[in-house]
C-alpha cells in the first residue's frame, strides 16, 4: 500500500493515472470519502483522530483485487500521523512541482477567492488558513493578498510533508519531481514493486482550458512576494530555478506522452451513460476497422 502526498495543483491526477496503468496496481485519485474538510479540521486540532482512522481502515484496503493499492489525495499530507497509525508499513511518494507553476495554477483557479462560485464551499473551507495554523496573526493573514496566500500554501504543504517523511526510514518514501516523472518512473516502479509488460504512459491531465498567467508574466511585486515567501525552499527543492546571478529561469520539463486513437476512443466511450456506450462501442469498432483497412 502507498500514498501520494502533494500540495495540490502538482500533477496528482497525472501520477494517479500513470501508476494505475501498471498491471499489478490499483491507484485511485481522491477516493471517497475524500476527507476534505475532516483532514483540515484534524490539522487544526478540531477533529477526532479515531474517526479518521476508522474511515481509513474501512475504505482504503478493499477492492484492490490482490493488486498493490495506492491513493492520491493532497489532504493525506495533513493526516500522516493517522495513516502511520492505521497502516504502519505503508510507503509514500512525495510529489512536488515547481512552486512558480503551482502558484500560477492556484491563482488562475481562484484559490482563496471567497467570490468564486465554481468551487464547492467544502473545498474553500478545506484550504489551510495561516492564522489557524499559527503562522500568522488574524490581521496579518487578512492583509495578505490572494497571490501571497497561494505562495504560502505551496510552501506550507511541502514543509509539512517533508517534516513527516524525514522521521521515517528512507526505505519507506521517495521524492518525485513532476518535471522528472517520466525519467523517475522506473525507480518508482522498483520502489513500489510495480510490474507491467506494456508501456506505461505519463500524460498531462487536469490542464487549464483558459489562458493562465505563468510566472514569466508576473509583475515585479509578485516576483518579490514569491521570493520572500518561497525563495529559500525553492533553492533547496529546485536549485536550478535561478542562475548564478540570481535571475529566474525556467526548469526544463519532460514532454508528456500523448494517448493514441484507441485510448482516446475508449475514454470517450467510458464517459458516456451506459446505454450510449453500446452504440459508441459499435461505432468505435467500425472506425477502427476502416482505419485498419485503409492502413
Amino acid at each position: 500500500m502507498f500514498f501520494v502526498l502533494s500540495s495540490g495543483r502538482s500533477g496528482s491526477q497525472t501520477i494517479a493515472s500513470t501508476l494505475d496503468g501498471y498491471g499489478n496496481c490499483v491507484c485511485t485519485h481522491h477516493r471517497e470519502p475524500e476527507l476534505v474538510i475532516e483532514a483540515t479540521q484534524y490539522y487544526y486540532g478540531e477533529y477526532s483522530e479515531n474517526e479518521i482512522a476508522k474511515v481509513l481502515s474501512d475504505t482504503r484496503t478493499k477492492d484492490s483485487q490482490n493488486k498493490i493499492y495506492g491513493d492520491v489525495n493532497l489532504q493525506y499530507s495533513l493526516i500522516m500521523p493517522i495513516i502511520e497509525q492505521v497502516f504502519p508499513d505503508a510507503k509514500y511518494i512525495w510529489l512536488i512541482r515547481d512552486g512558480r507553476d503551482v502558484v500560477s495554477s492556484m491563482y488562475y483557479r481562484r484559490w482563496y477567492d471567497p467570490e468564486d462560485l465554481k468551487v464547492p464551499d467544502e473545498w474553500k473551507k478545506a484550504r489551510l488558513h495561516g492564522d489557524r495554523t499559527g503562522d500568522f496573526s488574524t490581521s496579518e493573514w487578512q492583509a495578505m493578498s490572494r497571490f501571497a496566500k497561494c505562495c504560502w500554501l505551496w510552501k506550507k504543504y511541502n514543509l509539512i510533508i517533508e517534516s513527516h517523511l524525514r522521521r521515517l526510514d528512507q526505505k519507506r518514501w521517495m521524492g518525485v519531481r513532476l518535471d522528472r516523472l517520466k525519467v523517475t518512473l522506473p525507480n518508482i516502479a522498483k520502489f513500489l514493486g510495480l510490474i507491467d509488460t506494456r508501456k506505461v504512459m505519463v500524460e498531462k491531465l487536469n490542464v487549464a482550458y483558459q489562458a493562465v498567467t505563468y510566472w514569466e508574466g508576473w509583475n515585479t511585486e509578485e516576483r518579490k512576494i514569491f521570493e520572500s515567501i518561497c525563495g529559500e525552499v525553492m533553492d533547496k527543492w529546485f536549485p536550478e530555478w535561478r542562475d548564478g546571478d540570481g535571475n529566474w529561469q525556467r526548469i526544463n520539463s519532460e514532454a508528456p506522452d500523448k494517448a493514441g486513437l484507441l485510448i482516446c476512443l475508449k475514454r470517450q466511450i467510458m464517459s458516456l451513460p451506459l446505454k450510449a456506450r453500446f452504440k459508441a462501442g459499435d461505432l468505435k469498432r467500425r472506425i477502427l476497422h476502416r482505419h485498419g483497412t485503409a492502413g
